[in-house]
């Protein structure tokens, strides 16, 4: 498991106040008229982001994602591997929201209709300082700067997505390991096997191994574990 305890969270998912933590960089907080929302009748967790083409016209991120890059140097393989930890952190924010008693689940296409939905979606997002025309790559680029994980929760009414909240998980301050912290700068997903390998550049894995999972779903935890404070005070869950 990497020792590395770095996620900044900008604003917990439906928390949308400040956590009380000094690392806090509020993206977007919850709204007075939102902060006490009906129990949901469903909450519906999308695989996040990993290439431009997934990010969906009407994402309230679309128009700061609009300069964002697919990674040049992606391959088929890599490109699997990617949808693979999107996978996982979506499993893992299903199987904690569920936990919690709250009706979570998997989901791709449109939403259903019906009242008192939410969404959990995201993307994947390297910043890349280093190269001037590719600043930012959706998905897991090589020779990055910094991962990202960038997370909104809306709420479906009359078959539109409203935005609820905004945050961003990534490699700079944290209580918790993570994806971020998982794939250090530098390092492209299909050359993750082992940290020796990561370092030397050396072996190209086929599947998703430990750590990768272990960070993957650290990052989902993190998440629901910022919502928790909130979710309460809106009694969605026991304190």
């Amino acid at each position: 498991m990497t020792i590395f305890r770095t996620i900044t969270i900008a604003s917990s998912l439906l928390a949308l106040t400040a956590c009380g933590s000094t690392d806090t960089d509020v993206t977007k907080k919850l709204a007075k008229k939102d902060r006490d929302l009906p129990k949901p009748s469903m909450i519906l967790v999308y695989d996040f982001s990993v290439s431009p083409s997934e990010v969906p016209a009407d994402s309230a991120v679309a128009g700061r994602l609009q300069g964002a890059v697919d990674d040049p140097n992606a391959t088929p393989q890599r490109n699997e591997l990617e949808h693979q930890v999107a996978g996982i952190v979506a499993d893992k924010l299903v199987a904690e929201l569920q936990d919690l008693d709250l009706p979570a689940k998997r989901w791709s296409g449109p939403p259903p209709s019906g009242p008192n939905i939410y969404t959990l979606e995201g993307q994947f997002l390297t910043i890349d300082e280093g190269n001037a025309l590719a600043r930012m790559i959706i998905g897991f680029g090589v020779g990055g700067t910094e991962l990202k994980t960038l997370v909104q929760a809306y709420a479906i009414e009359n078959g539109h997505r409203r935005l609820l909240a905004e945050a961003t998980v990534d490699s700079e301050s944290s209580m918790k390991p993570g994806i971020a912290a998982t794939l250090p700068a530098g390092a492209a997903i299909s050359g993750i096997a082992t940290a020796s390998a990561i370092n030397t550049g050396i072996g190209v894995v086929t599947e998703i191994n430990t750590d990768v999972r272990e960070g993957a779903e650290d990052t989902a935890e993190a998440i629901v574990e910022l919502m928790e404070p909130r979710l309460e005070k809106m009694g969605w869950i026991d304190d």
